[in-house]
């Protein structure tokens, strides 16, 4: 079976051994799975002993297509019983703790299968993972319909969080670096920022963006911080106490109003296929996986989400 993994000589597709399942698992014949921006700095980081992918969608033994949450946890800890799966003490998540779902199969566990909704296609439901992340943002922000709300980032994440945030009923301004990312913004309602507003989402994960997120939001308003930081955040305090802002850290996706985030993620690209046309930007076969990872490298010109398809 092919999988894809970080060797010495970098991104390379490998002869690997086939999922052998247990238990309950699951295997999945992969789809799609997108490369997120995760996967390229793990490569910075030299050889890993697992397949990469967290962003997976594909079909069951059955032919039934699904969606993939890359948590595997342990169902009994405080968090998990909270309904905060993402917490869990003892999470792995697949792609970086265990073989993930750049590969032909992946087995996964049960409570990780996400059902997928009529309008959503087999091969755009590995965004259902970054998009429930936007979702969960926008809980843990406490965003409701009237809002102004205001976007840094341009990426699938600020993408995915401008179409969560008109999809409420809210004014959304976004904030991004390149022409193509404006289109794609605008593609899913939203306009260029402009004025202040009351909650800002940080989806950029640089020290750049946090300080024009904190210049977006207004007085008492709230930040939340959506982008990964790969390096240190130095920020400048004054703005946040001057304006009494809220600033709330948000990491993947579980449960609010009763309901997966992941499964809320999916229904959100079935009512708005425009969200996964503005951001699959590229389409690549497995064996050419080291040339999109260039691609993907690349945010001038012109990638946004990278897909490999097996």
């Amino acid at each position: 079976m092919r999988g894809v993994r970080i060797t010495e000589d970098g991104v390379r597709v490998l002869d690997v051994p086939a999922p052998e399942p247990t238990g309950d698992d699951v295997v999945v014949k992969v789809a799609a799975s997108g490369i997120c921006g995760s996967d390229v700095h793990l490569v910075g980081w030299g050889p890993l002993p697992v397949t990469l992918g967290h962003e997976v969608a594909g079909w069951l033994a059955d032919g039934t297509p699904v969606g993939v949450e890359p948590v595997r946890r342990c169902g009994t800890c405080d968090r998990c019983r909270a309904g905060d799966t993402h917490l869990c003490h003892t999470a792995l998540t697949i792609g970086i703790s265990v073989d993930g779902g750049m590969a032909d199969e992946v087995v996964v566990g049960p409570e990780c299968i996400v059902p997928l909704p009529d309008g959503l296609a087999v091969g755009d439901a590995g965004l259902v993972e970054p998009v429930a992340c936007a979702v969960h943002a926008l809980a843990r922000a406490r965003v409701e319909p009237g809002m102004r709300v205001g976007v840094v980032g341009g990426g699938t994440l600020g993408v995915a969080a401008v179409a969560a945030a008109v999809d409420q009923g809210c004014e959304v301004g976004a904030a991004t670096r390149h022409p193509h990312q404006a289109a794609a913004v605008e593609a899913v309602g939203g306009r260029p920022a402009e004025g202040h507003y009351d909650v800002v989402i940080e989806a950029a994960g640089t020290t750049s963006a946090f300080a024009q997120a904190a210049d977006l939001a207004r007085t008492r308003g709230t930040l939340a911080i959506l982008g990964t930081y790969w390096d240190e955040l130095t920020v400048a305090a004054m703005p946040l106490s001057l304006k009494e802002l809220d600033v709330v850290g948000c990491l993947a996706y579980g449960h609010h109003g009763g309901e997966r985030e992941v499964e809320a993620a999916a229904s959100l690209l079935a009512r708005r296929p425009e969200l996964a046309e503005a951001v699959i930007t590229h389409r690549f076969g497995l064996d050419d996986t080291p040339e999109a990872f260039r691609v993907a490298t690349d945010r001038a010109a012109g990638a946004i989400k990278v897909t490999l398809e097996p």
